[in-house]
């Protein structure tokens, strides 16, 4: 008897070792593409920076040579944030709710400067961030930083994975049943197979389609989609529709 709970003691501690193990590995898997997500842009406006300094760009071109180096600071910032949020949330989720209730966010806002981020990327790939009605003023109870962080993230990812020359939609309406507002993010690109519909929610998930395009991406982005707007009663899903890949965000107790 004491023999076989020896050795299930010790298949617990070994069980308990391996998740550890597997743990550790994915944190510094987690980091180390964090960092390379940082230092790459940075590596570019350093260069950029030597250029202008050195007298290698056109007169004409150095303002938006400075313009695009800026852009590459301001998403290494919202990486750090998110690895920022991240870390708080993790740490007390409760607590972090608390903190983070009772500010008022107006959405046709936050979507433009969520948008602004990524005028120079997308003009490249010759896309627009599309947003339907510019007019309305959608009021949701939701940090407006936090919200802001939530676009950003969907718009990377559009950017990103999204055809060359298409637009990424961006579609609100308040739910009269629920008075829930819904917002769809919509962006043409290669449509996930079914199964992996919430899988992409998860921490540290890529898909092949997204390996393929863009080697590098730390797997951070649509998980704090939704660890955000659950602090707000919200959630996120996902379809892939003829329309392309269709983003849903549904927040609660909305007012126009």
């Amino acid at each position: 008897m004491k023999a076989q709970k020896s050795l299930l003691k010790r298949g617990e501690v070994m069980a308990e070792d391996k998740a550890y193990q597997e743990e550790q590995v994915f944190s510094l898997t987690l980091m180390s593409n964090f960092v390379h997500q940082v230092v790459n842009p940075l590596n570019g406006v350093c260069g950029t920076l030597d250029n202008i300094v050195q007298g290698d760009v056109p007169q004409g071109s150095i303002k938006q040579r400075i313009n695009a180096s800026r852009s590459q600071i301001e998403y290494c910032i919202e990486l750090i944030r998110n690895l920022a949020f991240l870390a708080e949330y993790s740490r007390d989720p409760v607590l972090y709710r608390e903190r983070h209730v009772g500010k008022i966010t107006v959405i046709p806002q936050i979507l433009i400067q969520a948008a602004q981020f990524f005028q120079e990327t997308a003009r490249k790939k010759n896309m627009k961030i599309h947003l339907v009605d510019r007019e309305t003023q959608y009021k949701v109870m939701a940090e407006p930083a936090l919200l802001r962080q939530v676009f950003i993230n969907l718009f990377d990812n559009g950017v990103k994975y999204a055809h060359h020359s298409s637009d990424i939609i961006v579609r609100c309406h308040i739910q009269k049943k629920s008075n829930d507002l819904l917002i769809e993010v919509i962006n043409q690109s290669e449509g996930l197979p079914k199964e992996l519909w919430d899988k992409i929610f998860e921490l540290g998930f890529r898909g092949e389609n997204a390996q393929r395009l863009v080697a590098s991406g730390t797997g951070l982005g649509l998980y704090i989609c939704r660890l955000i707007l659950r602090v707000y009663n919200g959630s996120i899903t996902y379809a892939a529709t003829g329309a392309g890949s269709v983003f849903t965000i549904r927040l609660p107790g909305a007012s126009i």
